[in-house]
């Protein structure tokens, strides 16, 4: 089997910006689980990887462009509550666009939602990012495109490592403010996402393309 391609990209605000990412070489993945139904058509191989990094630009700037809104409109606190709302939301939106499943996990139990905890092929990629970045590599320079050892359904996986920004400490950092402790407590009573520093890796956010379907005789 190859490895998996870890390819250098842009900084990616743990907040939510996700630049385009640099087209990598086919890998096997190790991990193979049954994966969840896919939205939209599926598309073909060839065209996989330019959707699957459409997705992704786009999820992210509209994840920074509506959290600036938000904060401008609510304070900080509007942030949590943004957070909580609207990004599983926008995930689901822009995944049905481009016909593609998208969305974050955190690094093992570091996870604020619930639903963000890592799992099966997700799981197995952030592990490698871990040991990456524990060994002096910056986390969002962790990317990996996975082409082979594929569910039938799938045509390509892709992640990326979230680097901790300065900003995202307000709400992720290890002196939070009052009014967001308070916030986050209410929605979040089980909260592990606390304590980073700038530079971590907060955890990645992937997205995962169809298989073209067969034509029909």
């Amino acid at each position: 089997m190859k490895a998996m391609s870890l390819l250098p990209v842009l900084v990616v605000l743990a907040a939510c910006s996700q630049p385009a990412l640099e087209p990598g070489p086919a890998v096997e993945s190790s991990v193979a689980p049954a994966a969840p139904a896919l939205v939209a058509e599926p598309v073909p191989t060839a065209d996989a990887q330019a959707r699957g990094q459409a997705a992704m630009k786009e999820f992210g700037d509209t994840l920074r462009l509506e959290l600036r809104t938000a904060m401008s409109r609510d304070g900080a606190p509007g942030a949590v509550d943004f957070c909580h709302d609207r990004a599983p939301l926008i995930a689901a939106q822009v995944g049905a666009r481009h016909g593609v499943r998208l969305g974050r996990v955190a690094v093992p139990g570091r996870n604020r939602n619930p639903a963000n905890a890592p799992d099966g092929w997700q799981g197995e990629v952030l592990a490698g990012f871990q040991q990456a970045v524990a060994a002096g590599g910056a986390p969002e320079a962790q990317v990996a495109v996975l082409r082979d050892g594929l569910p039938d359904d799938v045509s390509l996986r892709m992640a990326r490592g979230i680097r901790v920004e300065a900003a995202c400490l307000m709400c992720h950092g290890d002196n939070i403010a009052p009014p967001i402790a308070g916030r986050l407590a209410s929605l979040y009573p089980d909260d592990r996402a606390t304590g980073f520093l700038e530079g971590d890796l907060r955890g990645l956010v992937w997205v995962e393309v169809p298989a073209a379907k067969e034509p029909t005789p």
